[in-house]
């Protein structure tokens, strides 16, 4: 059976794993994605702070999934009559046939949202992003100023977006730099991380959190453009600042050849056993997995589950079995501000700071899906090693529009636009 797993993230990997040990060596999988590391995002906050290197943050695929064969490429048409998808890279176009269809190529940050957003703010979802922001950090602490006003502004950092990911990153920014940088979290919901925004001990926990590190939170707020200089909000009020990070949550462009089967926000619609339509599945933030009627959390253990789930049924599929519905129900939330501080939940109880960390962290370093890596993590973390501030060059990145499948150009057009970083269009004053 050729089974095509487009993406290289959370729900790729663990449906390749499920795949391999339902069925063995009689599936041949391969695996499409146009970037050749699995970033692990739970510990953006651990490097962004310094605790960890961004290499540390990222596993090779070809560790994570061994056996498979590995196509480098953006998935730029669908067509499940005729099985087959069209992959592109680098100006070349190829045709992968297959039996079974796993649509799992994640989602983007919503910048277009915000004018100017895509073009001078720093999303950190890719590989190499999170380096990106912190080489451009030290770019501008290696600039003279010019006067009074533009140190303001080179040591200003606004973090767009109130969600779990962006208090995490306020948050590690806010400890690393100190009193050297003054970080201004934006949320446009009266609270941050709305999802707790009713349970007034949590909201209290992060509020504490994030004072503690030194964040200007602003709330019941939206930024309405950004550019070289800063950000707008909706009040008129400016922010000048050298350095604005996107973190408002997931979007998910048009899929050819898949449109009929999108949902008005984009996300595949799929039954309770993942699948898209005969032939095709879809897991992760791509995919509109509902459990009792309520769209499940875009986490990524929602996402492990999920393709957990998806590469069960196929197995079952090839075995002429039914397939079983997702039937994961959660284990809690967590948001960790430094070591031995989290604010979190399991089961829908609260846990003290410390155990809501230790139970993290070990989550955490189970899940990493290169072993190698998470040695490395372990190494690092009990040598107490701390990265300087001066972080090491970034690799290139593909700007932030460059997820998925996508309609309009062609993934081509799109990947001839990308030039190195210092080729940009400056990002923000000074960088």
């Amino acid at each position: 059976m050729r089974i095509v797993i487009l993406g290289g993230g959370y729900s790729s990997v663990w449906c390749y794993r499920a795949i391999r040990r339902w069925m063995g060596s009689s599936a041949a999988i391969t695996v499409v994605a146009p970037f050749t590391e699995q970033v692990f995002h739970g510990f953006t906050g651990e490097v962004l702070e310094g605790e960890l290197t961004p290499e540390l943050q990222e596993s090779p695929l070809e560790e994570c999934v061994p056996r498979a064969e590995r196509i480098r490429g953006w998935a730029t048409a669908v067509d499940s009559e005729a099985r087959t998808v069209r992959v592109e890279w680098e100006g070349e176009t190829r045709v992968v046939e297959y039996d079974q269809l796993v649509v799992a190529t994640g989602a983007h940050d919503r910048t277009e949202h915000v004018p100017g957003l895509t073009e001078h703010g720093f999303p950190l979802r890719f590989p190499g992003q999170v380096g990106a922001l912190l080489e451009h950090l030290a770019r501008v602490d290696e600039q003279v100023p010019e006067d009074a006003e533009d140190a303001r502004r080179r040591t200003t950092v606004v973090v767009v977006g109130g969600g779990f990911a962006g208090t995490e990153v306020a948050a590690a920014l806010g400890r690393r730099y100190g009193d050297t940088r003054r970080v201004v979290l934006v949320s446009s919901s009266p609270t941050v991380v709305p999802v707790w925004q009713d349970q007034q001990w949590l909201q209290e926990r992060l509020n504490r959190n994030l004072q503690d590190a030194g964040v200007e939170l602003i709330t019941a707020m939206r930024v309405t453009s950004a550019d070289e200089r800063g950000v707008l909000l909706a009040d008129d009020t400016r922010i000048e600042a050298a350095t604005v990070v996107a973190s408002l949550g997931n979007a998910v462009g048009v899929i050819p050849g898949l449109e009929r089967f999108q949902e008005a926000d984009g996300l595949l619609a799929v039954d309770d056993c993942l699948q898209v339509t005969d032939g095709i599945w879809s897991a992760g933030d791509v995919a509109a997995v509902r459990r009792r009627g309520d769209r499940v959390p875009k986490e990524a253990l929602w996402a492990i589950r999920a393709g957990t789930t998806v590469g069960r049924n196929i197995a079952r599929t090839a075995r002429r079995a039914q397939p079983r519905r997702f039937g994961f129900r959660g284990l809690g939330t967590v948001a960790s501000f430094a070591p031995g501080h989290a604010v979190a939940t399991l089961w829908g109880v609260p846990l003290p700071e410390v155990l809501g960390w230790l139970t993290r962290a070990v989550l955490f370093l189970w899940y990493v899906p290169s072993r190698r890596t998470a040695v490395g993590i372990l190494r690092w973390t009990v040598g107490r090693n701390r990265v300087v501030p001066a972080p090491v060059a970034a690799r290139p990145v593909p700007r932030p529009a460059l997820v998925g499948l996508d309609g309009g150009r062609t993934r081509a057009d799109r990947l001839r636009e990308q030039v190195q970083p210092e080729q940009q269009p400056r990002r923000a004053a000074g960088a």
